[in-house]
């Protein structure tokens, strides 16, 4: 992460100017989201990696994720065209704090809820999305598109 490295240094107001300066890149209904809504204490209810693979795409892998979110609604995001895809998922970590070996909720949350997460620009064509979920999980994906859309209120 650039801007929200850890709860001692959060950077609001860079990533703030930063997604401004990248929301026309993004389709009209992604930019709608980003602008005015986060996933934050969103609870992730499914993801899924699907590869479109005929030997002729480019880049044929996507990334689905839905989540309920904390305001109401559910949304899916798709990431396009993806290069690299990372997880560090291990419910071991997702305790209760300090020496606690207690798994949250006795592990009937899985990946848990989305803590916070940033978009950065790659190149003109790349994105990198950094996920941190509250179970200490961290998700980056590196892609050509993102895309947002309720789909359920």
């Amino acid at each position: 992460m650039k801007y929200f490295v850890d709860d001692d240094h959060w950077d609001v107001l860079g990533y703030s100017k930063q997604l401004r300066e990248i929301l026309p890149q993004f389709n009209k209904k992604t930019r709608k989201f980003l602008r005015k809504h986060s996933f934050h204490d969103g609870e992730v209810r499914s993801l899924e990696i699907l590869n479109y693979s005929d030997r002729k795409k480019k880049d044929p892998t996507t990334i689905r994720m839905v989540i309920e979110q904390y305001e109401g609604g559910t949304y899916q995001i798709e990431w396009l065209n993806v290069r690299k895809f990372f997880m560090d998922y291990d419910i071991k970590r997702n305790t209760y704090g300090g020496k606690s070996k207690k798994i949250v909720f006795g592990g009937k949350r899985g990946l848990a809820d989305w803590g916070y997460d940033e978009i950065l620009p790659l190149t003109k064509k790349t994105w990198q999305h950094e996920i941190y979920l509250f179970s200490e999980t961290t998700i980056i994906i590196q892609c050509r598109d993102i895309q947002i859309k309720k789909i359920k209120n």
